[in-house]
């Protein structure tokens, strides 16, 4: 009998803690409904941070830098065919992301970015970094991008020269740090002969030229204005 009157009070204390609290999946998981809310995930935005705050090379701020007016390339050098066409395509991708903000397009004249299909023992007219096969430099003021040049190697195979355009033209959005993460992001460190942005390479471009996001942000009004973006 007394198992019994004790099993019974154990049950009534179970409905009274029942009724008194409600659980639901926001107390276990507080910061999904946020995560929800807005446009960006957070390893989204932890990603965006690794790549557009700073550059790769050189002791610079950690703070965004992007373009402000339209972006027109110039084609120099050497190149086949097959990177015109790679040009094109990465143009068309970028265009097709950011291009109602910035307009891109290849041009023969009154360029903002050279870009230089040679063989790497020219690669010092991009003030290139030795060991590299394509590189990207870029001029601002006030963190506003207003000049770069890239040098897309022209003494390695065609696939790699069409993933080095894709990476340095990229890159000299604004976007100018590389990672260990994602290894199909045109952003990986490592050896890579990407040929298409996978889709954080594509909302990252579209991250850096959100009006929200000004030139010479840190990472605190970075992340402040990414998480609150619906």
């Amino acid at each position: 009998m007394a198992k019994i009157k004790i099993c019974f009070a154990l049950v009534l204390l179970l409905l009274l803690v029942t009724e008194c609290c409600i659980f639901t999946e926001d107390d276990f998981f507080p910061d999904k409904s946020d995560e929800q809310n807005s446009r960006y995930t957070e390893s989204e935005i932890e990603y965006f941070e690794e790549i557009a705050l700073g550059t790769e090379y050189g002791n610079t701020d950690q703070v965004i830098r992007k373009w402000n007016n339209d972006i027109k390339i110039k084609v120099n050098g050497a190149p086949t065919q097959k990177d015109l066409d790679a040009l094109d395509k990465v143009v068309s991708d970028i265009d097709s992301i950011i291009g109602e903000k910035i307009p891109i397009s290849i041009v023969e004249e009154n360029a903002n970015i050279s870009i230089n299909f040679v063989p790497t023992s020219e690669f010092s007219i991009c003030e290139a970094v030795p060991g590299n096969y394509g590189y990207f430099t870029c001029k601002w003021e006030n963190n506003l991008i207003y000049k770069c040049d890239i040098c897309i190697a022209t003494d390695i195979y065609q696939e790699e020269r069409s993933h080095m355009i894709r990476e340095e033209v990229t890159q000299s959005l604004g976007l100018m740090n590389d990672s260990e993460n994602y290894r199909n992001s045109i952003f990986f460190q490592g050896y890579s002969a990407t040929q298409k942005y996978v889709e954080i390479d594509r909302k990252l471009i579209e991250m850096l030229y959100i009006d929200e996001i000004k030139p010479g942000m840190r990472k605190k009004e970075v992340e402040s204005i990414l998480r609150d973006i619906s």
